[in-house]
């Protein structure tokens, strides 16, 4: 028995590199099927065609990513769908259909709430994938996976804005704003409380601010220009200009979502990122983008930068400095991406990190809510959530 022990246990640790091996191969490979542009490798076409290509676990890791209808549309736009075998070009055409599908209710939802607000004088400012629903984006923005209607509205007409989607039908989500400590939402929180269509599964945040973080939110808005955008139907959006939207996909992703600091690999804002580069090269200039970041979050946008170079081979501008960290930031990413043990890790040390802020917090709740916890014991015994 003592003998069979470590047989197992190598057993096992092969079996784990193994199956990270393969994550890591997928993840190779996707990133090459959704690289920007239309050109790909020379071998990419004999890969795709390979019976080694593990498609189950490949067609796992897009969905993970929430990229599947964008890697349909990248390898029709490449004329390489047709080479997949017919089951994966069946599942990956029904998902890109429904999610065009989805898109569309958006669109249209979009197009009446956005109607609502113009009859009291609001135009909306789009922000994240809510612009993907207007004509005359990125490539492939049609395939963009969509959570949330994310609109910006300035802060002394969040109430009058709050109260045309209710009149609408739109409710808040389980009435969550008896939980909030004092002055917490207005002085923290970016966005209202969500807003749910009664029927539909469409969910509505209006942003009294475009990030967070109040200091990079008003950095970031002090060259904010907004494009108008009329529906064919009659109403009117504003679209914040490019570079304002790659600073504030990387801002967001990075820095709000604490992705750099769980070694997290979003692909799909990746690919928004990359895409947008690619296809508004000439209007970016890489100092002026720098100009509006602080100084410590220069080297995370040359960071997001190369993880774009990298996975979905976007060129990397000789105007922007490379991070000292890049090599290093690359390599975790793709440990904690392809090994189950790194990413727990990584987000045990987030938690971990952020526990003394939720302490204080949790001192403040016994204080001033006294209802608060029973309530929550509540629901967790339950099996709801708040």
């Amino acid at each position: 028995m003592s003998l069979a022990l470590p047989a197992v246990i190598r057993q096992f640790w092969h079996d784990r590199s193994a199956s990270a091996r393969r994550r890591a191969i997928n993840l190779s490979l996707l990133g090459e099927c959704l690289a920007v542009g239309d050109a790909y490798a020379t071998d990419l076409p004999d890969r795709l065609a390979a019976d080694s290509v593990d498609w189950q676990g490949l067609s796992w890791l897009a969905g993970a990513c929430l990229v599947t209808p964008s890697l349909a549309g990248a390898l029709q736009r490449k004329g390489l769908f047709d080479r997949l075998p017919d089951e994966v070009q069946d599942y990956l055409h029904t998902l890109q259909s429904l999610n065009r599908e989805r898109n569309q209710m958006l669109r249209e939802q979009l197009i009446i709430i956005t109607e609502a607000l113009n009859r009291i004088d609001i135009q909306p400012v789009l922000l994240k994938g809510a612009i993907t629903l207007t004509s005359g984006q990125y490539p492939g923005a049609e395939d963009r996976v969509i959570g949330d209607l994310d609109l910006l509205v300035s802060d002394s007409l969040m109430e009058v804005a709050t109260a045309a989607l209710t009149d609408m039908g739109y409710q808040l989500k389980d009435n969550d704003s008896q939980w909030v400590l004092p002055n917490h939402q207005e002085q923290h929180n970016l966005h209202g409380f969500p807003l749910i269509h009664p029927d539909l599964p469409v969910r509505v945040e209006l942003h009294r601010r475009i990030l967070a973080d109040k200091g990079d939110d008003a950095l970031l808005c002090q060259q904010l220009i907004t494009v108008p955008f009329t529906f064919d139907e009659g109403p009117t959006v504003l679209i914040p200009d490019v570079a304002t939207r790659l600073l504030h996909n990387m801002l967001h992703c990075q820095i709000s979502d604490r992705q750099r600091v769980k070694k997290m690999l979003n692909l799909r804002q990746l690919l928004e990122f990359a895409a947008l580069v690619q296809h508004e090269t000439i209007l970016l200039d890489t100092n002026r983008l720098l100009n509006r970041l602080h100084l410590q979050h220069q080297a995370i946008l040359a960071e997001y930068w190369a993880q774009a170079e990298h996975w979905l081979q976007m060129p990397y501008p000789d105007t922007l400095p490379r991070s000292p960290h890049q090599a290093r930031q690359l390599w975790l990413l793709e440990k904690v991406a392809t090994r189950l043990g790194w990413h727990q890790l990584f987000i045990f040390f987030d938690w971990l990190s952020r526990l003394p802020r939720r302490l204080l917090n949790l001192l403040v709740r016994l204080r001033l809510m006294p209802g608060y916890f029973p309530v929550r014991i509540r629901a967790v015994l339950k099996g709801q959530s708040y």
